[in-house]
């Protein structure tokens, strides 16, 4: 899910869901106010991961140890994959595994050589 804050984003833990709430690919934005006046947001894509009582002060060290979640995650569920298929057809539904696999490596070490 595609979200933008004024804050840089963190990791955050949801005790009411159990859940993490990890922010991806995060980019830097800036918007014109209705002044004209420019100010920086951030947006990123906002992605719920099961809260297994992980660590959650580092960035870097929680993607490492919940990659394969983010990634699978990413794939979506086989019901989410087959309404792909149903709307867009198998290219689409290829498309889409592409994407993954190009953001989300099989391996963390593979993505932290591009």
């Amino acid at each position: 899910m595609k979200t933008e804050s004024k804050n840089y984003p963190k990791i955050l833990r949801s005790k009411r869901e159990s859940m993490i709430f990890f922010p991806d690919n995060i980019q830097k934005i800036q918007k014109e106010d209705i002044e004209g006046k420019s100010e920086n947001f951030y947006e990123y894509d906002l992605i719920k991961v099961p809260d297994t009582n992980q660590q959650i002060e580092n960035y870097e060290l929680f993607k490492k140890e919940n990659y394969a979640e983010l990634r699978k995650i990413a794939y979506g569920s086989w019901q989410e994959q087959f309404e792909i298929m149903n709307e867009q057809g198998f290219v689409g539904w290829q498309d889409k595994c592409n994407e993954v696999k190009v953001k989300y490596p099989k391996t963390i070490e593979q993505q932290l050589k591009v």
